[in-house]
């Protein structure tokens, strides 16, 4: 008997969520985590689904688990900073998009999410910065960033990564990235 793909388990939960089939994206990113479950990635793509039926606690949780796994992946970051500006919690939220960019400077959804909250403070300047940055990073990446990973400036893609135009898409829960 071979070993499930976590892979495979990744995509179908991409494919899923991509389809606004959430309860099938839940399943199988659970199927991902079951297969490995010491996978930041699949942790924090459930998180995301989680997020999507703004369940808050549990999605915050799947982050948590994201970050405790990897202390450096950047999305899981910028994810638990979108639960606590959900959450109104913007100095929280500031912290960990500031984190993400800290760990991940190219990273223009973490830079466009810290901007929304810096508007929310009325830090007028700083979001402009912020929206800047993360236009300019936008404009340098090759292709699309579809729902398969956000691409790096090299064309590289993010595993993971809703990209810019998924992000405007999502509106109040701004960029996600899995």
């Amino acid at each position: 008997m071979s070993t499930p793909d976590p892979a495979s388990f990744l995509a179908e939960g991409e494919a899923r969520l991509g389809a606004g089939d959430v309860d099938g994206a839940i399943a199988a990113f659970r199927q991902a985590v079951a297969a490995d479950s010491s996978s930041a990635v699949a942790h924090s793509k459930l998180g995301i689904a989680y997020a999507h039926r703004k369940e808050w606690d549990t999605a915050a949780s799947e982050f948590s688990r994201a970050l405790q796994l990897d202390p450096t992946y950047a999305p899981a970051y910028s994810n638990m900073g979108n639960v606590y500006r959900e959450r109104g919690q913007l100095d929280q939220a500031i912290a960990h998009y500031q984190k993400a960019v800290s760990l991940d400077p190219d990273y223009s959804i973490a830079h466009q999410n810290l901007g929304i909250a810096y508007k929310e403070q009325g830090r007028i300047a700083e979001a402009v910065r912020e929206f800047k940055t993360a236009s300019r990073l936008s404009l340098r990446r090759r292709g699309g960033g579809g729902s398969g990973g956000q691409p790096h400036a090299d064309g590289a893609v993010r595993p993971g990564c809703l990209g810019m135009v998924g992000a405007v898409l999502l509106g109040a829960l701004g960029g996600l990235c899995r």
